[in-house]
């Protein structure tokens, strides 16, 4: 009989793109995978991805014992409709890749005694990981270091770098050339939390462009599209500026530098595309885990920080400057970046599936 594993992750891509990938992984590796979302992670899915079920829960939006007491009024449906679809699927493991659309389902596996299995690709142990990890089997991490992991849990923490999305691993990096004039500079964000990006970035790079031959490829909002665009065009720089691109990943193999918000999912494909980038942690993420993982990144020769509280047009461009000026520095941190291990990462957790069932 064939082992069937439910994955579970939800609200964000960076919980969905990775949950995608495992389901696919283990499908082809004889597994029966059914994947567990909900509708805002529905959105991540690919049109001929069929193999989910729907599973909506309420977000906890404040921290006071009031909203958490509504939280888990309003968890009760879930877990129930949870119980219901773990006792019909009768899964061997359940794999958590974290979100609010996990809680239930962990909670309804501890209660029907299903082997847990969780995912945390962040410095910091997310929320729903940090209350059921003392339910779990393994706890697979990107790093050996994760902040909020109790000690007595260290045992079950097995490293394995970044899930990343099949088709990245497909990829073929470039081979760059830091001798040539010209620089491919790629701005990722796309949300409200990065419009800072579209008011302060496009300047930077007109200024730069002066001393340097500048391309652009900048995501923005669509509010932001066209005030960008006829700004890098009236400044004679070539560019390609969009709120959605289909595959994202054609855009950044192209560039030699990016600046990006620092989710685990986007920074651990940049390092697998070995792209040096500027990171700008949002500073409102929970328990600050973008900042963390940028010093995680920072202190593997990766990356170079700039918090917003300092992001200006006078400390960007200074940063910017030094980085196109400095030839050896980039060259250095594209061969730190090939030094992850992550395109082994679900072998990695194979091997411990079949430990556990």
């Amino acid at each position: 009989m064939r082992k069937k594993i439910v994955v579970c992750g939800g609200g964000t891509g960076g919980h969905v793109f990775p949950a995608v990938t495992f389901t696919e992984f283990f499908k082809e590796k004889d597994y029966e995978t059914i994947l567990i979302t909900d509708e805002r992670g529905k959105k991540f899915l690919k049109k001929d991805f069929v193999n989910y079920r729907i599973i909506n829960v309420s977000q906890a939006t404040k921290s006071d014992i009031v909203s958490k007491i509504i939280f888990y009024i309003k968890l009760l449906p879930s877990f129930i409709n949870s119980l219901f679809l773990l006792k019909e699927e009768k899964p061997q493991v359940i794999f958590g890749l974290g979100g609010y659309v996990s809680f239930p389902i962990c909670m309804a596996a501890k209660f029907l005694n299903i082997k847990i299995l969780l995912y945390e690709p962040n410095i910091v142990l997310g929320r729903v990981n940090k209350f059921f990890v003392n339910y779990c089997d393994k706890l697979f991490t990107n790093s050996k270091n994760i902040i909020n992991l109790p000690e007595k849990n260290f045992h079950k923490c097995v490293k394995v770098g970044n899930i990343l999305r099949g088709e990245i691993l497909k990829y073929q990096s470039p081979e760059k050339n830091y001798l040539k004039k010209s620089r491919t500079i790629i701005i990722l964000g796309g949300s409200q939390s990065a419009e800072i990006f579209g008011e302060t970035i496009p300047d930077v790079i007109v200024k730069l462009s002066k001393n340097f031959k500048i391309e652009v490829i900048q995501q923005t909002l669509p509010k932001q599209l066209n005030k960008i665009r006829d700004c890098y065009n009236n400044n004679k720089i070539e560019n390609y500026v969009f709120n959605f691109h289909e595959n994202i990943l054609d855009l950044m193999v192209k560039a030699d530098l990016a600046i990006s918000r620092c989710g685990a999912s986007t920074m651990g494909e940049l390092e697998f595309l070995g792209i040096p980038f500027v990171a700008i942690p949002y500073p409102f993420a929970k328990d600050d885990h973008q900042h963390h993982n940028a010093l995680y990144y920072e202190k593997k020769g990766c990356c170079w920080i700039l918090n917003q509280k300092n992001l200006n047009f006078s400390n960007l461009e200074k940063l910017l400057h030094n980085i196109l000026n400095n030839k050896v520095e980039l060259s250095t941190k594209r061969e730190n970046m090939f030094k992850n291990d992550s395109k082994n990462s679900l072998l990695k957790i194979e091997r411990e599936i079949k430990n556990i069932i």
